[in-house]
């Protein structure tokens, strides 16, 4: 196939996108976004069901059926195809907008998760282990002073690549050809203000437990640099004016959409005009007592900076949310996983910030269980009752390769919250 052919696909793809855009559903739910993160009850639980870009996704949408044969085109192709296919067989709350997102190229200084290919973080040379499946080792890097010291000297940073930026921006507004926009945006991973799963994937789960003990002042020394440094490179990044409007169809902290009336000033893209995210998976077991003094008292720092904040993941944060309010006068969306109880959630987090349900995907990835989603639903729509509420079926590694069992899933939902 030619690349003449491969941009005709691309054309035709962006076009649909356009038109489904445009369409009044979307605008519609935009409102409802709009409403339902400014706190305002609505008729019932937004529903926004995300399969994983590299599980769920690769099933539905399989590279096999892509057909630009150009690398990068199929990149874009795979982007717009998804796009086609969530509207086509989802009936969620999700929007769609005339517009593709692409992390910006470059070289995040700490860690970056989900990349085997990185040689170094916070200034110390590193390796993945991984073994099949995307699944890989945690080393400890941190098992002598000098290592130690030099993370403490490692200012993190993100150094945008504007010659490979230059390249993909050309190459991709080319191949739309004003049909839709193109952004290129500062990663997820250069924002977000966690800090320990960086920490845990230089040093280890099980010594990062031991140290909470055994070295709390050496522990408190790594999460002061890091947090520091981390609010250092946030200042740095507004400075340079590489932030952007997160406040639209983007994936915020764990779940939901970022659509609001929220802005502060003449509303542009600065931190205070933008979500922030932070979670503590790794203190899934941990004390509410020493996740404050060991999270929450660094992870505060970065998160104040920004306008709204999202907070926790897969992390249960039973009896953990009232630290939370109280640190983070700005928290909007709290977390409520699989693993919370929900009880203890609603009765925490009221109306005051959006209660954010993840169910258990493993109940639709292989089949749906429909007596454990039918007793399910209603005790959630019970508990969060007086709660602005949504439904993010998430983590979805497989899905069996068909859409039906979350399709089921949102048909439930929508009549469990009636």
């Amino acid at each position: 196939m030619s690349y003449k052919e491969d941009l005709s696909i691309i054309r035709d793809l962006a076009a649909k996108v356009k038109e489904i855009a445009g369409l009044p559903r979307y605008e519609q739910a935009r409102g409802k976004w709009r409403r339902h993160n400014d706190l305002q009850m609505g008729a019932g639980p937004l529903i926004w069901v995300c399969p994983d870009d590299d599980g769920g996704w690769l099933e539905l949408v399989p590279c096999s059926s892509l057909k630009a044969e150009d690398a990068d085109l199929r990149v874009l192709e795979h982007r717009l195809r998804k796009l086609i296919y969530q509207h086509t067989h989802f009936d969620d709350d999700y929007v769609q907008e005339p517009i593709l997102r692409f992390d910006m190229p470059g070289e995040y200084t700490g860690y970056t998760f989900g990349d085997a290919g990185q040689k170094s973080a916070w200034g110390i040379p590193i390796h993945a282990k991984c073994a099949s499946g995307g699944a890989y080792h945690l080393d400890n890097y941190l098992d002598n002073e000098e290592a130690a010291e030099t993370l403490l000297r490692h200012e993190v940073d993100f150094i945008p690549d504007d010659a490979e930026y230059k390249r993909l921006k050309e190459k991709y507004t080319e191949a739309v050809r004003g049909l839709i926009e193109i952004r290129f945006i500062v990663p997820y991973v250069a924002l977000v203000q966690s800090l320990l799963i960086e920490l845990v994937h230089l040093h280890g789960l099980s010594e990062l437990m031991i140290d909470l003990y055994d070295r709390p002042e050496w522990l408190h020394k790594i999460l002061d640099h890091m947090s520091a440094s981390k609010v250092r490179l946030l200042e740095r990044l507004e400075q340079k004016n590489l932030l952007y409007d997160n406040r639209s169809n983007v994936y915020t902290g764990s779940g939901g959409l970022g659509y609001t009336s929220y802005h502060s000033g003449d509303g542009s893209a600065k931190l205070s005009n933008m979500w922030g995210f932070a979670d503590a998976q790794e203190f899934s077991d941990v004390s509410p007592e020493m996740f404050y003094e060991f999270a929450l008292t660094y992870q505060k720092r970065g998160l104040n900076k920004f306008g709204l904040v999202s907070y926790g993941c897969c992390e249960p944060l039973d009896y953990k949310f009232d630290m939370i309010f109280s640190s983070l006068p700005n928290i909007r969306r709290l977390s409520v996983s699989p693993w919370s109880n929900v009880n203890i959630a609603a009765e925490h987090i009221k109306d005051r910030a959006i209660f954010s349900w993840k169910p258990n995907p493993a109940l639709i990835c292989c089949g749906i269980d429909e007596p454990a989603v039918s007793r399910m639903l209603p005790e959630v729509a019970h508990a969060a009752k007086n709660c602005v509420t949504e439904i993010i079926l998430k983590d979805v590694r497989t899905c069996s390769g068909t859409p039906e069992h979350m399709q089921k899933f949102i048909k439930m939902a929508r009549h469990a919250f009636q």
